[in-house]
């Protein structure tokens, strides 16, 4: 999960200011933009499965069943973007394995309430992406079309 809160927090990247190396910001969109678009439309399918799974599950192992969704997908995204499994000197802490995790009804809504609001960014910024053609097109894009909290 936390490579998708990482994918999800990505195309904001795209509208914030270029690196210090001081990279045209329109360049900066377009290269952005080339790199996330894929991701966006590859994880947005997981996260309705993984949504779909998590209103029928009624206990740990169905839990774990729909967990295995998001963790297959949080592994394909963090080879797309180079990163590693576990990177050196990462805190183990912050690794939490979702089968770990304690099935409740409360911990049930609070899941559906994570994909459904990242399920509705995600789509944002994908139909943003593919609507716009600047920096400026995106922002008003994106101002738009910002899911309701």
């Amino acid at each position: 999960m936390r490579t998708l809160a990482i994918l999800l927090l990505l195309p904001l990247v795209a509208l914030a200011q270029p690196p210090a190396e001081k990279i045209d910001p329109q360049q900066f969109f377009e290269i952005s933009k080339a790199r996330m678009q894929p991701m966006m439309q590859e994880s947005l399918p997981a996260m309705r499965k993984t949504l779909d799974c998590m209103k029928q599950a009624d206990d740990q192992a169905a839990y774990e069943k729909c967990a295995e969704i998001m963790s297959a997908l949080d592994q394909k995204m963090r080879q797309k973007m180079g990163m590693p499994d576990n990177p050196a000197g990462a805190a183990q802490a912050h690794k939490q394995d979702p089968k770990s995790l304690e099935w409740t009804a409360e911990n049930k809504q609070k899941m559906l309430q994570f994909l459904e609001r990242s399920i509705a960014v995600g789509t944002a910024m994908n139909d943003c992406f593919t609507k716009s053609a600047t920096v400026e097109q995106m922002q008003q894009c994106m101002q738009a079309n910002k899911p309701k909290q």
